[in-house]
This record gives structure tokens, sequence and C-alpha cells, in this order.
């Protein structure tokens, strides 16, 4: 992992000026804000459009505010918490120390004015206050009713089709009455996906946050590209409560763009040295002005909705005594493809869990809009039109999904495939991604009841377990099943487009299967179960698993759902066991010698890359090096970057510059205790590999965040216009440009500079794990910590 210097956590100021910030930069504008009585004004699906435009497609927050006046303050209130549910007890996240403890909501509730004011007058910069997040708790189910009846259908939680609703934008109406089928369900799509799955299935996401002076969340995407509504229901108001002086409430938020998502990530791992991924660093207010990208500010009070973008990062800062807000997740078929597309992917390399179960809710939503089209009229209408366009955009994403789990044509055809229901609840043992159909599973490695059970992608990428070959197929649906539903959904929408005199080409699934040239996931799991060595897991050889650091010591093992083993053990021998042959070796152009099979061999000369080097130095993941048989390597190509290469400039155009920065992220603290890297080893960084492309102090940056802006100016001029409607008149223009002279960054700024740093530069105590880090706050009086002991739990 990269030992580069790191931004240190520095809080948010006490009494932060937001107009005075956002005045000091062209970059940094208030985010658009709307009240919800201008809805009113509007039918409500011109607010529905609205949202679309403006959050979906052009990836920008949007603020709907003036919602305080229609809810119940009775209901939303810390006296009602009391009241019903203050026995109950949480966890709450003690930011400080890293750790849930448990709480009574109650006593949480009472103890808010002495801890936010503990953190807002602290004079010890030596010392840490208290910092008690009570976040990610289950939303009252009364406040879940009363909020169906305010926030407009299609933003809510779990919304599965157009419901009768008297909140903002109600008044009227210019949709005709959706078509219904025999069950009196309304022909239209959904505004949450998630609704389709079973609801066994589902990922409960409805979730109350309640938080202090001080507390935060740190910098973040929505998991699988979701789109995020946060509410603040209520709000400390200034006012003594209970004998206790009190402080305003509100909550700071800093967004960016979703098209800007690669600038944004490239930043906080070349500026501020974390991977935002990790989702581990509060970025502070001198790394926001030094951005260079556009940042959306929002203080949100009392009655404000926040609606967040697809991939658009986030953080925010809770100010005064006490606020209190409601936020959940929508999938969408937008966000699907985002998930398809990156998310996945992202969460994969670092064994982040999928809760959403994508490739599902594809296969669950197609399920059900099918049955809803059968019964369609055929006439003319709106909202049955949306839902043919996103049943025929699911249907391409089933498409390619069927498309990677593909068995070789040219390979002898599997004949001891395993079948086992699809329950949805099958993960991957090393990322912890949902399994839709196809993955291998070893059954030799089964710890208690517990199989080892890998995805496609993953094993691809050289994880497996210790024994790397030799794995069983295992499929959760039947083959002809799945292509008989390919079938049954493309006839569907070919007739219906057919019959509207649409040319929508969609051909049977065999002949998209044969026009396909690169090899899919499947192909390449048979191609390398062929390739890799069996590895007795009881006697493992050293030389098979490769790492090229030591591993530090395995602990948080995660206690996911997993699914059990048939208790069917390998068939014992007495046969004397062979003794295994050396295994052959060959040298990696650029580092060391390594087992044959790890190696990619250039077909032009006798030159052989690694999979880590061409993954960590030339962006060539091993998944997209596999699909060349004829391949030729970075020296046959003159772009090879490394010494012996470079010592012949006569020979050599240029040396291939590596596009992103790796920091390197340790996954055995996360991935089944049984697991090995054996082609790439992620724990190594690009890091001083780059810093052999830089030739000043800020060209390199700049040079490299401009890049990225004119990608992300491309990819908005590359929008998909069939699916674009015009804005609404809700949202004023900004007229605000970005200054592209921003991404030189200035050198007096030692917060955020990496290379500027002093040897003894602040480390984030959030991926310290020694402890040493900066102090900054104050700490909690003997006093104070003892009214911080629950009297109902016992806790110090």
């Amino acid at each position: 992992m990269s030992s580069g210097p790191r931004a240190a956590f520095v809080p948010f100021p006490t009494h932060l000026d937001l107009k005075d910030f956002v005045s000091s930069r062209e970059n940094i504008v208030f985010a658009t804000r709307i009240n919800c009585k201008s809805i009113d004004q509007y039918p409500l699906e011109d607010f529905e459009n609205l949202v679309y435009t403006h959050v979906i497609r052009t990836g920008k927050p949007l603020v709907i505010e003036g919602f305080e006046e229609r809810l119940n303050q009775n209901l939303f209130s810390p006296d009602w918490l009391k009241r019903y549910m203050g026995k109950k007890i949480e966890n709450c996240w003690d930011q400080v120390d890293q750790k849930n403890v448990p709480y009574t909501i109650q006593h949480y509730l009472n103890n808010m004015p002495k801890l936010a004011e503990n953190v807002a007058s602290r004079r010890d910069l030596r010392t840490e206050p208290q910092r008690l997040y009570l976040k990610d708790i289950d939303c009252p189910k009364e406040w879940q009713a009363s909020l169906e009846n305010i926030i407009p259908p299609f933003l809510f939680y779990l919304n599965d089709r157009p419901r009768a609703f008297t909140g903002p934008g109600s008044k009227y109406t210019e949709m005709p009455p959706y078509p219904r089928t025999k069950d009196g369900a309304a022909i239209a799509k959904a505004g949450d996906l998630m609704s389709s799955l079973p609801p066994e299935m589902r990922a409960e996401n409805l979730m109350c946050y309640i938080g202090h002076e001080g507390t935060y969340t740190a910098a973040h995407r929505e998991m699988c590209g979701s789109l995020s509504q946060n509410l603040m229901v209520e709000a400390s108001n200034g006012e003594i409560e209970n004998d206790k002086k009190t402080r305003p409430g509100s909550s700071v938020w800093f967004m960016t763009e979703t098209f800007e998502r690669q600038i944004v990530a490239e930043y906080w791992k070349s500026m501020l040295g974390h991977d935002l991924d990790l989702e581990k660093h509060f970025a502070s207010i001198a790394a926001w002005k030094k951005a260079p990208f556009m940042t959306y500010v929002v203080e949100q009070v009392p009655g404000d909705l926040v609606l967040i973008p697809p991939l658009c990062v986030q953080q925010v800062w809770n100010r005064g005594t006490r606020t209190m807000k409601v936020a959940w997740n929508r999938t969408t078929v937008e966000t699907l493809q985002w998930a398809l597309d990156e998310e996945l992917s992202r969460a994969r390399a670092i064994c982040r869990e999928e809760q959403y179960k994508n490739k599902a809710i594809i296969f669950y939503s197609l399920e059900k809009y099918s049955k809803l089209l059968e019964e369609d009229p055929g006439k003319s209408h709106p909202g049955v039109d949306a839902l043919w366009e996103d049943f025929e955009y699911l249907f391409k994403m089933f498409t390619d999904v069927l498309l990677s789990e593909c068995f070789s044509t040219g390979l002898p055809a599997e004949k001891k495939t395993e079948y086992l229901e699809f329950t949805g609840d099958v993960t991957c043992s090393y990322c912890r991604c949902n399994i839709f159909n196809r993955f291998l599973t070893c059954e030799a490695c089964v710890d208690g009841a517990e199989t080892y059970d890998i995805c496609m992608d993953c094993y691809v990428f050289g994880r497996s377990c210790r024994c790397i070959s030799k794995l069983k197929w295992v499929e959760q649906f039947r083959w002809k099943d799945l292509e008989a539903r390919h079938e049954k959904w493309r006839s569907q929408i070919m007739k219906h487009f057919e019959k509207d005199g649409y040319g929508v080409d969609h051909p049977v699934f065999s002949a998209v299967r044969a026009e396909e040239t690169q090899k899919s996931v499947a192909e390449l799991c048979q191609e390398q179960l062929r390739v890799r060595p069996w590895v007795d897991c009881k006697k493992p050889v050293q030389t098979a698993i490769l790492s090229d650091s030591e591993s530090e010591q395995v602990h948080n093992r995660r206690s996911s759902k997993r699914r059990k083993a048939n208790h069917k053990s390998p068939k014992k021998t007495d046969k004397a066991k062979k003794k295994r042959k050396p295994e052959e070796m060959g040298r990696c152009h650029i580092c060391k010698p390594r087992p044959i099979w790890t190696l990619k061999h250039c077909s032009t000369c006798d030159s052989q890359y690694c999979y880590g080097c061409l993954f960590r130095l030339f962006d060539l993941p091993p998944q997209q090096a596999m699909q060349f048989s004829d391949w030729e390597c970075p020296k046959c190509q003159k772009v090879c970057s490394c010494s012996s290469c470079n010592k012949k400039p006569d020979k050599m155009l240029e040396p291939y510059q590596p596009q992103r920065l790796l920091l390197g992220h340790d996954t055995s603290k996360v991935a089944d205790e049984r697991s090995v890297e054996s082609l790439v080893d992620l724990r190594q960084s690009n890091a001083g590999w780059m810093k052999k492309f830089q030739r000043t102090k800020n060209q390199f940056y700049a040079e490299r965040f401009e890049r990225l802006k004119r990608e992300a100016d491309e990819a908005r001029l590359a929008l998909d216009e069939t699916r674009a409607n015009p804005v609404p008149e809700l949202v004023p223009p900004q007229g605000l440009t970005f200054d592209s002279s921003l991404a030189a960054m200035d050198d007096d700024d030692s917060i955020i500079r990496e290379d500027n740093q002093p040897e003894n530069f602040p480390v984030d105590p959030y991926l310290d794990f020694n402890k040493t880090f900066i102090m900054l706050d104050h700490p909690v009086t003997d006093s104070a910590l003892d009214s911080a002991i629950d009297p109902s739990l016992g806790i110090v």
C-alpha cells in the first residue's frame, strides 16, 4: 500500500460562514433550490421530468424546501422518540474511537446538548472530543406512513407504481388515467425498482440519522450508483430545552456533479492521499477550495429535501445541538446501468458488500413489467410509453448479463454443473458481491458449514481459494430457462414497436452471441481453470501464492449470510500421492521471476509481462489482457516504461503513462480467510511509478485534471438526447462557468499538497490503525462522562 502522506482530518469551524466560503471561489456555488409550493403550480409529471432532467441526466443536486409546513411537528420530534422508542437500544457510532457504542435513544437525545457544547467550545487542540453519531437506524413505521403522504410517490421509498397522493404537485395533472390490469394495478413504471424484488430479497435502506455538532459523514458515493433522498425532519432551534441551552441545528452538504466523478476521485488520491471508495476521509475547507471541479453547497435546515445525483460525491457536516434526518435510496434503469458499467467493479475491487442485488433487480423488473404490458390495451398513453422504454432498456442490460455468462462454444461442454435454486443470498467469498447465476465453488475448501464460492469476475482477476484450480461450476437458473425468458421478452418488444412503426432491432440471443467478438467472463474462467495449477489446500505450495508485500494481520472478518455446504467431502483414496513437480517459471519483463501461468506472453517477441505490472503500469486489467490470443507487448508497441527500455530512446516512441493512480488496498481484512490473490496484488501502489512522469511540481497534476475535465465535458455532450425532455421553468439557470486555471494548485497550501509535506505530516486516524493522529479537540470531562453513562446499560 502507498506510504505517502495523506491529508489529516480537519473539522469545520463552528462559526463557518457559508456565504463567504461560496463567494471565495468561482467553482463553489450553492445548489439550486425550489419551494414545494412552486411545485403546486405545475402538474406532478412536470416535477418528475424536472427531477429526471436536473438530477439524473444533468447530474446536479437539487433541494426542495418548505416541507416543514407539511410535517407533523408532534410526530417528527425528539419528544415522540423518547416517548415511544426511548427504551430501544441502538448502536451509536463513535467517530473518534471508530466503534459502535450501545445507547438507548432516550439517553442519547438527553445528552445531545452536552455533546454539542463540548465540541463547539473546545479549547485544547491536543485532545479530541466525543463525536457520537446515531446513524443508520431503522425509520419508525409511523414516520414512514406520514412521509408517504407528503413526498411525491415517484420519489419515495419502494414505490412500485403511481398512487393516490395529496402532497406537493397533486392539485392537478395533465396525465390521463392510467390503464389498469384485470387486478386493478396501474400499467406504469415504478419509482424504485427495488420494489420489484421479493420482500425477502430487498435491501432495507429507509434510515434515520441523528447527529450533534461535529458529527459528520465522510466523502462518499451512494452504493451501486443509486439515487439518494435526504429530508431533515427536525432540528434544534436555539431555544432552552429541558433547562439546557441549545444551538440552532443544520447540516452542511458539499456535493459534486455526476460527470466530474473521475476528476474528483483522482483529486482525492493524488492530492489528498486517500481512496474515495474507502469512504474514510472527511475533506477540509482548504481541500474543497483548491478542488479543480464544481462544488455544490447546501445548508440543510428542517423541511429541506436534498436530492443527490447518482455517483455524486457528497460530504456532510452536522451543526448545532441536534439534527434529525430521514434518508432513503432509489434504483432506476439509469442507476442500474451505472452499477453495471462502473460501481460493481469498483465495489468488487475493495470488497464492499453488494446489498442491492442489481442483476436480480433487472431480472425481476423485466418479469413484472412483462406481465403488466401483456395487458396493455394498446392505446397511446405517455405513462405506458415510458414503461415500454424502460422495459426495452432493462432488456438490453439483461442481454449483457447473459452474454457475460455464456460458456465457450470452442471448449468441451461443462457436464458437471451443479444446480442451486436462486434465493438471492449467494455472495462471493472474496469480494462479497451478490451472485445472480453462475459462479465457481471449491469442494475441498469447506469451512464448517460454509462453502467457498467465487464470482466469475474475481476468478478472472486471480482471486480464489488456496486451491486455485479444480473448482466446480454452479448455476442458479437453468440456462434454457433464461434463454426462453430472453426470447419471450424480445418477442414482446419487437411486436410492440413494429406495431407502432418503430424500427428496433433485437436479434435472437444465439445471433447476438455469434456476433460477439470478445470472450465472455465465463469463457475466460473456463480457460483459466485449464491453465492454473491445483494446489493442495492442506499443503499449499508457497510459490503458487504470489504476494509482493507482507500481509497484515487478518481481522474484522465479515459475517454475511453465506451458502451452506452440502457436506459432500471429496472422496478419499489410498493411492500414494505423487510429488508435485516444480512449477515452471518465467520472468516478467519488468519485475521478477514468476510462475509461467501468471504471465502474459507476447506473440511478436519472447517477452512476458505479469498481470500485476500490466494492471498497475499499463491500465490493462487481466480480463482485458486475456481477450487477446495474439497479443503485442508494450515493448513491441514501443511504449514500455521500464528502465531497460528507456535506455534505448532511439527505439522507443513514448513510455506509457498510467491514467489512474492506485494507492493500494489490503483486501485480506474483509475477504474470506481462505482466499489468495494469484495474479494481481491490490496492496501495491503505482504512485512511485507515476512520479517518473512528474516534470514540474504543479504541471503534472494540472495536466491530468485537465484531461479528466475534457473527458467529463465530452460525456456531457454525448448524452443520449432521445431520453431527454425539456426542463420545466422551476429551476432558474445559474449562469456560472468553470475556471480551468483552478487546476493549477497553489504551492503554499501545505494541507493538501502531496509532495510538499513535512516528515511528520498528520495521518487520517480512520486509515491509521496505530491511532497516531493529530489531536484537535476537547475531551469530555469526568462530569460529562458520568452523565453519558446509560443507567439501563451500565456503559462507561
